[in-house]
C-alpha cells in the first residue's frame, strides 16, 4: 500500500492543527473547508485531523466524500488511504445509519493493472470492523467472503473476521473453515474455536483432523493440533495425543511430542508417556524427554521403568 504522504505545510493546514486542540466548531468548520477545496492533500490532512478528533457535524460531508472517492477510488484515492480515514472517523461517531459505508467498504477490490498488490485490504479490514459495529445480522454473513481474504498484513482481513465471528459467538463458521479439507488447520483459528465453541465440538474435530493428518502423513498439521491442545489444556484431547505417538510418525516428530508433554509435568500426560515407555515401541526417546528438566513425579516413572516394574 502506497505510504501517505506528508502534506506540505501552508498556513490552512496549520490553522487546522491549531483549532484541533481548541473550539470544536472552528475546527469543524476548518476542516471541511479543507475537504472542500479539492487539493487531495488537503483533504487528506483534514482527514487525518478528524480521525484523532470526531466531530458528528462532519458525518453527512464525509459520507458524500466517501461515495465520491469510491466512484473511481484508483484514480481519487489510490490505496483507500482516504476512505479508510473516513470509516474511522465514522466508527467513532457510532451512527449505525453507516453500516451502507462499511458493506460497501467490505467490497473493496482494488488493484493496478500493471501490478498484482491489494490496494484496498485495509479498506476492506475496516469496513468489517465497521460493519460488526453497525449491523450485527448483517455482518457474519458478509465476514464469511472474507475467510480467505488475507492478503494483507498479519493475514487480514480474514483475520479480522474470524476474531470478530469468535468475540460476536459465531463459531459455526470457523467450524465449517477448520473442517474444509483443504485447510491446513491454522492455530490462531483453531484456538479461536477451542477458547469458545462447546467441548464436544472441538474433540469432534480435533479426532476427524488427527485421523485424516494420519493418513495423510502430514506431520505439520499433527504438530499444530498438538500443541493447541496441550497450550490450552484441552483435557478431553489428551487421549489423542497418545493416540498419535502409537501411531505410524517419524522419530523426530515421537520425540518433540514426548519433550512436549514432559514440559508440562501435568498428570494425564505424564501418563501417556508411562504408558509409551512400558509399551511403545521407542521408549528410549521417552526415557529422554523425562531427563530434560527431570520433576520428581518424572523420576517416579522413570525409577519405576528402570526397575521393569
Amino acid at each position: 500500500m502506497p505510504a501517505k504522504r506528508k502534506p506540505v505545510a501552508t498556513p490552512e493546514l496549520s490553522r487546522l492543527t491549531v483549532l484541533a486542540a481548541g473550539d470544536e466548531k472552528q475546527f469543524a468548520d476548518h476542516a471541511l473547508e479543507l475537504i472542500a477545496s479539492g487539493e487531495r492533500l488537503a483533504r487528506e490532512a483534514a482527514l487525518a485531523a478528524l480521525v484523532e478528533r470526531p466531530v458528528a457535524r462532519t458525518r453527512e460531508r464525509l459520507r458524500d466524500l466517501f461515495f465520491e472517492l469510491h466512484a473511481d477510488g484508483l484514480k481519487r484515492d489510490q490505496g483507500a488511504i482516504q476512505r479508510v480515514d473516513i470509516v474511522r472517523i465514522l466508527r467513532a461517531l457510532g451512527d449505525i445509519r453507516d453500516a451502507d459505508i462499511a458493506l460497501s467498504a467490505t467490497d473493496a477490490f482494488e488493484k493496478l493493472k500493471a501490478f498484482d498488490d491489494d490496494l484496498s485490504w485495509r479498506l476492506r479490514a475496516e469496513g468489517l470492523m465497521m460493519l460488526a459495529e453497525t449491523s450485527a445480522d448483517l455482518f457474519p454473513y458478509v465476514a464469511v467472503e472474507h475467510l480467505d481474504d488475507n492478503t494483507g498484513i498479519d493475514g487480514a482481513p480474514a483475520s479480522i473476521a474470524f476474531q470478530l465471528l469468535a468475540g460476536l459467538g459465531h463459531f459455526v463458521p470457523l467450524y465449517q473453515w477448520l473442517m474444509s479439507s483443504e485447510h491446513l488447520p491454522r492455530a490462531e483459528i483453531f484456538e479461536l474455536l477451542a477458547r469458545g465453541a462447546p467441548r464436544d465440538v472441538v474433540s469432534r474435530y480435533v479426532a476427524s483432523t488427527i485421523g485424516v493428518a494420519l493418513r495423510r502423513e502430514d506431520e505439520v498439521m499433527l504438530t499444530t493440533l498438538a500443541e493447541s491442545i496441550v497450550n490450552l489444556e484441552m483435557e478431553d484431547s489428551y487421549a489423542a495425543l497418545g493416540d498419535v505417538m502409537s501411531a505410524k510418525i517419524s522419530d523426530e516428530l515421537y520425540g518433540y511430542l514426548a519433550v512436549l508433554l514432559a514440559g508440562t509435568n501435568r498428570a494425564p500426560l505424564l501418563a501417556i508417556l508411562d504408558w509409551q515407555l512400558h509399551r511403545g515401541r521407542r521408549p528410549k526417546l521417552v526415557e529422554q524427554a523425562l531427563r530434560v528438566r527431570t520433576t520428581r513425579e518424572q523420576q517416579v516413572i522413570l525409577d519405576r521403568w528402570q526397575k521393569g516394574e
